[in-house]
């Protein structure tokens, strides 16, 4: 192959590996923007992610509260079921000895007593024959032990109604308490519900995290390629450059030597046929060392 052949096909080359760098450059170009790119949503992705997870801290500490509240309004309440239990119990035993005693008729308590002063009366004042004392003495008797169930009865019937009121009371506090307790129910529903739309928004940010980093690493594993790919091209593109010198310094010399032959052709036919030689023949004729 000539030397313009050699010259021709190296340009040829060098064209083609710089059009090829151009298209590699421009590729890198790409990835590098591709990447940069990727971070900036990965790193919003994780901002979001970030406040998600937050939020879900708060809300699995104001739970945590909401529980501890309900624990203890349930505690309450079985304390307040326990009071309505004895309370009830307490009630109904009064109400059976009331029932019983209030079985055997009675006249009111204030009758009694003056049935009692009257016939007190007569033992002191009157003179009696004492059949008649022991009868009224009896009778005395009989109606102080219907005078003491009166009153057990009077007794009881209080008791009993402060019973009712306090049973009352206790129903009316259950009541409340089971509103409440309802109520942190439902708010612990609604914060369960929160925090698992939550984790499913955590969990698909997760996942456009991880794509994002799978991406990220497939484009740097694209960018090393082309970035060993232009290096080798570089270097073949350097040695080239150098081989097309050699080839055109080899061409240069080449033409520079036929010049000095061609002189010195020149220069001896001038010399044979006796014409004077110039400096410059001279030194063409003579270049080499040899004269003819």
């Amino acid at each position: 192959m000539s030397g313009s052949a050699d010259e021709d096909s190296i340009l040829r080359e060098i064209d083609e590996l710089r059009s090829r760098l151009k298209n590699l450059k421009e590729e890198r170009l790409l990835i590098v923007e591709s990447i940069r790119r990727l971070k900036a949503e990965r790193s919003e992705l994780i901002g979001k992610i970030r406040d998600v997870r937050a939020e879900l801290r708060r809300l699995r500490e104001e739970l945590g509260s909401l529980r501890s509240r309900r624990d203890e309004l349930i505690q309450k309440r079985r304390g307040v079921i326990k009071s309505i239990g004895e309370v009830k119990r307490e009630l109904f035993s009064k109400r059976e000895v009331i029932n019983e005693l209030s079985s055997i008729r009675t006249a009111s308590i204030a009758r009694i007593k003056a049935r009692i002063d009257s016939l007190e009366w007569r033992i002191i004042t009157e003179s009696l024959p004492l059949d008649e004392e022991n009868r009224l003495v009896r009778e005395i008797a009989r109606l102080e032990k219907v005078l003491d169930r009166a009153i057990e009865v009077r007794r009881l019937r209080e008791e009993a109604k402060e019973l009712k009121a306090s049973l009352k009371s206790y129903l009316v506090e259950l009541s409340d308490l089971n509103k409440e307790i309802g109520e942190v129910s439902s708010k612990i529903s609604a914060f369960r519900d929160r925090m698992r739309r939550l984790k499913e928004v955590a969990d698909g940010l997760s996942k456009e995290i991880e794509c994002k980093s799978r991406d990220i690493r497939s484009n740097a594993e694209k960018l090393v390629s082309v970035a060993e790919e232009i290096n080798a091209l570089l270097k073949r593109l350097r040695g080239l450059q150098e081989e097309l010198r050699e080839v055109r310094l080899r061409k240069r010399k080449a033409m520079e030597e036929r010049i000095r032959e061609r002189k010195r052709a020149i220069a001896q036919d001038k010399l044979r046929k006796g014409m004077r030689l110039s400096l410059d023949e001279l030194k063409v004729l003579y270049s080499d060392g040899e004269a003819e």
